[in-house]
């Protein structure tokens, strides 16, 4: 038999049975196959590289000038109260690779660096809300800190109102992001002992972080 018999095909005028070779079949099988294998494999490239992080190279132009656009952000300081070493990061409320970020600097960070985190809307509906919420308490360090201790219970409140200047500073900190070529969240910005700025995106691993926050 040189083909199978699928179904009848019946339009305004006429029915009439469809025949598809096996061979037809076999093609089209191998074909489906090959694209969902290959969206698994991309899948997991991209599941990959959100984790592991990667350098990126700083945007060309002065460090200092770069890390005074940085000290014009609105930012939120945790750790050192001195800026003698100053580490920013880009963070999202409902990142989970944020808050892994936040929980390791708990035991990184050396005493004398200083975290400066830049609230982001990155994530889903709910993100710009909860910046709102973080920005504009009464204090912002604290209710970042309960935000994240208690990122498995959802964390703060999303704010359905907020103000302009906060919906300014949101606005600002992700164009900041953007131009550093930080298209994810974390994403960590910092002067090294060479007077270097180092950017980095995604979440590090222990060496690399011990390299950004941890004892020179």
């Amino acid at each position: 038999m040189a083909g199978l018999e699928l179904l009848a095909r019946c339009d305004k005028w006429q029915c009439g049975p469809v025949i598809l070779s096996w061979a037809a079949l076999e093609v089209g099988m191998r074909v489906a196959n090959g694209i969902a294998l290959g969206l698994l494999a991309l899948g997991a490239l991209a599941a990959n590289i959100s984790v592991a992080g990667a350098w990126i190279a700083p945007p060309a132009g002065s460090p200092a000038g770069l890390m005074q656009r940085m000290d014009r952000a609105k930012w939120i300081a945790a750790g050192a109260k001195s800026a003698q070493r100053v580490v920013y990061v880009f963070t999202d409320p409902d990142c989970p690779y944020c808050n892994d970020l936040w929980k390791a600097m708990q035991t990184a960070r050396a005493p004398d660096v200083q975290i400066r985190y830049l609230l982001v809307a990155v994530i889903d509906a709910d993100s710009k809300g909860k910046d709102a919420a973080i920005l504009e308490a009464k204090d912002p360090a604290a209710a970042l800190e309960k935000t994240e201790r208690n990122y498995e219970h959802g964390g703060i409140a999303p704010k359905a109102d907020m103000l302009p200047e906060t919906k300014e500073t949101i606005s600002f900190n992700g164009d900041l992001m953007a131009a550093l070529h930080i298209f994810g969240t974390p994403g960590l910005v910092y002067m090294d002992e060479h007077n270097q700025v180092k950017v980095y995106a995604g979440m590090p691993d222990e060496k690399q972080l011990r390299t950004i926050v941890g004892k020179r």
